[in-house]
């Protein structure tokens, strides 16, 4: 329990509901470390990718048995919000049917229920995410929108093309600062590897335009995916290219304009270890840094998800 609240504790300066002064000659040991995020957002299962709203509302991913919609479910969306009376996070809560689909194996083979990647927006009202809950021959995955509606959930919406495609097995989608850029990650044909990351906008007609690839300072034969960009222009993303700490790491590059990015750089030993350390997030304020990892120290599962102050990234 002891330890328990001290994460709360720490996630609670993360958010910047607290502050926490320091000097430029001697920072704490809270500045300088890795922090697990803790109970009861951190389990025995695997949780993954997150994303918050202004107002500090968390959605995420996780593998736990003990609130799925359905046993074997493979992965699914949780919201969680932060009490700033007790200091902790509140029990978070499976977004359940229709947002996190049962598995329809029946229906087919590749529809197992998966639903990962959520991505909610600032004012907290629409979540993209991606789910394998049509998934058919040649397409296991797509891309999904809901939005709330008086407080309440809407039937998720595909994503159509040329956004979600038959050969792409589009993922993780992201919003960019301007708050109209949708980007995501896909193996369609015609980029530099595996997964690339592409951008879009919708155009008058609130149609959504074809996607652009964002260049070789981005994506490379490896696989990118999951962008998120900081109100200073940098955006931070995972890909497997060599060079790296471990199988994935978190990268960085600042946006010069529209579809153009500076050169990429690794994030440091400190985000990126040689376990896998992917899918970065960012807390409200401007200080603090998220993502989910393997990495053995401080885990309470296979996957857990981490912060740490952004004054730990290693800038180029």
């Amino acid at each position: 329990m002891k330890m328990k609240r001290l994460n709360s504790c720490l996630l609670f300066v993360a958010i910047g509901v607290m502050s926490f002064s320091t000097n430029a000659q001697e920072r704490s040991w809270i500045d300088l470390a890795v922090h697990n995020f803790g109970a009861p957002i951190n389990t025995m299962w695997a949780e993954g990718e997150l994303s918050f709203a202004e107002d500090g509302t968390m959605v995420y991913c996780s593998a736990r048995q003990d609130m799925a919609v359905a046993p074997g479910d493979p992965k699914d969306l949780y919201i969680a919000t932060f009490d700033e009376a007790t200091g902790s996070w509140d029990e978070p809560v499976n977004m359940g049917i229709p947002i996190n689909a049962a598995p329809a194996t029946d229906v087919h083979p590749l529809r197992a229920g998966d639903d990962r990647e959520p991505w909610i927006t600032a004012d907290g009202n629409t979540i993209y995410f991606r789910s394998d809950r049509l998934a058919s021959d040649g397409n296991a995955i797509d891309l999904f929108v809901t939005n709330k509606v008086n407080g309440v959930w809407s039937e998720p919406e595909l994503l159509p093309y040329p956004i979600s495609t038959d050969e792409g097995n589009e993922h993780c989608p992201a919003v960019l600062q301007d708050g109209i850029t949708l980007c995501f990650a896909s193996m369609r044909a015609g980029g530099y590897g595996g997964s690339d990351i592409y951008c879009s906008q919708k155009d008058a007609n609130g149609d959504w335009m074809k996607p652009i690839n964002q260049g070789p300072n981005i994506n490379t034969a490896a696989e990118e995916f999951h962008f998120t960009q900081d109100s200073d222009g940098m955006v931070y993303f995972t890909s497997t290219r060599p060079g790296g700490y471990g199988g994935r790491d978190i990268y960085g590059a600042m946006q010069l304009g529209a579809n153009d990015w500076g050169e990429s750089f690794n994030l440091g030993p400190t985000i990126n270890t040689s376990a896998e350390d992917m899918c970065p997030a960012l807390p409200p304020g401007a200080d603090s840094f998220s993502w989910f990892s393997s990495r053995s120290d401080n885990n309470l599962g296979s996957f857990d998800i981490f912060w740490t102050k952004k004054t730990n990234i290693q800038n180029p």
